[in-house]
């Protein structure tokens, strides 16, 4: 029963109703116009017949309608033309002398309605009156009046086609020429209900094979998708060759961000994992000194308390410090994350994040290099923004650099752009962890120096403020030899 409900079906079994009304209509048609066309000709052939009989021959006898004339017009007419029929009528409309046998009679009255219509001759044909031999049938007539000094004694209506005209009608249309051109004309309608049905077939194959990708991309989801299909034309004016591309696509666009969901969401979980393990660490830490210091207050010194209290404020801010990152990476993150950018003096800015962590790098007597300190260096960027994106990757060469180190900020003018490298002497990068030193949720093997581990969030974060401002960041580093990280941004 499935298969009466594809559109392919519905079409053929809508045609099939629609040719068998369409023949219906057609044979009726042609069967009334052929019957009204022969009327009409018949009709038109034997128009004056009535009037020539009333002026050639003498009907009237002392002012009355002589009978033996009558009988023997009526006569000789029937002889010649055996389908006529002829009946004399009276000005109300009552038969009262006829060519025919008394029990093939059946009404003495016709209608005067078409005889006055014949005889106006303000109609077209053909005009179809009442026939005495039946009680329903019309059939075309001739008729004529019938006058005596101007006076109207009745009329000669003469029925043209009569019984012996309908039984060699009725025999005609059993002959073998008659069965011969119906089964033409249902032979012409069959060949071209197949030429359509072919045609149908043709137009609804793209429209099959669409549903077959559909059901396919149904069953198999997102994992495997519709691919590039050949048959689908891209060039083609076809509307369903046009949406089958479209559809394959849709498919393909809805795949690769299926996967990129998937793969956001797999990040994101181990983000959290890391995250909420960076974020383990300080809190056990901040709780553990605050609840050593609560018990032991009375019993600790001035000096041990301030430092149990000071290391309690210490990871507290890490924690602060992360969690701020965290919200500033799902800022950047968004789809709809913008900038605003104006004009910034580079090497200016530069020269303030130097200063700011200055102390920092007193403690591991590291130098600072900036070139060139030329504070007409301009760019266009978003001053916070950049700011950060200075603090963290200094920041980071100060983590990762030995005592006695330089960090280098160093400017050049590369066309229409001003290329920044920041330089560290430190441990360096292995190559195994280049690649993926920018993934926000990626700890590298040399990201535990110092006193504590850090979040690893600040290289994501410069990496999207980058990307923002519409440049790249690339890394240069070997193991021991310390890293250069390198980006570049427009020149106001």
């Amino acid at each position: 029963m499935n298969s009466f409900k594809s559109f392919y079906s519905k079409l053929v079994i809508g045609l099939l109703i629609s040719f068998s009304l369409i023949a219906l209509v057609l044979m009726f048609l042609v069967q009334q116009l052929t019957s009204n066309y022969q009327s009409e000709v018949e009709q038109k052939l034997h128009l004056e017949l009535a009037e020539h009989i009333v002026h050639d021959d003498s009907l009237l006898n002392g002012g009355q309608i002589d009978q033996k004339a009558l009988e023997h017009t009526f006569h000789s007419m029937m002889i010649l033309g055996p389908s006529f029929e002829f009946y004399v009528v009276t000005p109300e409309g009552v038969v009262t002398t006829y060519s025919a046998d008394d029990d093939k009679i059946k009404r003495m009255d016709v209608d005067l309605k078409p005889i006055k219509l014949f005889l106006s001759g303000d109609v077209s044909l053909p005009i179809l009156g009442d026939d005495p031999r039946s009680l329903y049938k019309k059939k075309i007539f001739s008729v004529a009046e019938i006058k005596s000094n101007d006076e109207l004694q009745g009329y000669l209506y003469i029925i043209i086609g009569g019984e012996v005209y309908d039984s060699v009608v009725d025999l005609l249309k059993e002959s073998h020429i008659i069965k011969l051109s119906f089964w033409g004309f249902a032979a012409t309608l069959f060949f071209s209900l197949i030429v359509v049905l072919l045609l149908f077939a043709m137009l609804t194959r793209p429209l099959r094979k669409l549903a077959v990708d559909m059901r396919l991309f149904r069953s198999e989801g997102f994992e495997k998708g519709v691919l590039p299909d050949s048959t689908w034309d891209v060039t083609s004016a076809d509307e369903i060759q046009r949406l089958g591309v479209t559809f394959n696509e849709m498919a393909q666009t809805l795949k690769t961000q299926y996967e990129k969901v998937k793969t956001t969401d797999e990040l994101r979980r181990e983000l959290v994992s890391y995250v909420s393990h960076d974020l383990r660490t300080p809190l056990a830490s901040l709780l553990g000194y605050l609840e050593t210091w609560q018990l032991k207050q009375e019993a600790l010194t001035s000096e041990e308390g301030a430092a149990l209290i000071q290391t309690a404020v210490d990871n507290a801010q890490h924690i602060s410090r992360l969690v701020e990152q965290l919200f500033e990476l799902a800022h950047l993150d968004a789809e709809n994350a913008q900038l605003t950018l104006e004009p910034v003096s580079l090497a200016e800015l530069a020269q303030d994040v130097l200063q700011k962590l200055g102390i920092e790098a007193d403690k591991k007597s590291l130098s600072f290099d900036l070139q060139p300190k030329d504070p007409s260096i301009i760019v266009l960027a978003n001053i916070e923004k950049i700011e950060n994106v200075f603090t963290n990757l200094i920041e980071n060469g100060i983590r990762h650099s030995e005592r006695g180190g330089e960090v280098s900020v160093n400017m050049i003018r590369e066309g229409d752009r001003i290329e920044v490298q920041i330089t560290d002497q430190g441990s360096g990068i292995s190559e195994t962890d280049l690649p993926r030193i920018f993934d926000a949720h990626f700890r590298g093997s040399n990201s535990a120096q110092g006193d504590r581990r850090h979040s690893g969030l600040g290289l994501a974060i410069t990496k999207r403020i980058i990307d923002l401002h519409g440049s790249d960041i690339t890394v240069e580093s070997e193991l021991g030899s310390g890293s250069t990280f390198t980006f570049s941004l427009k020149g106001a």
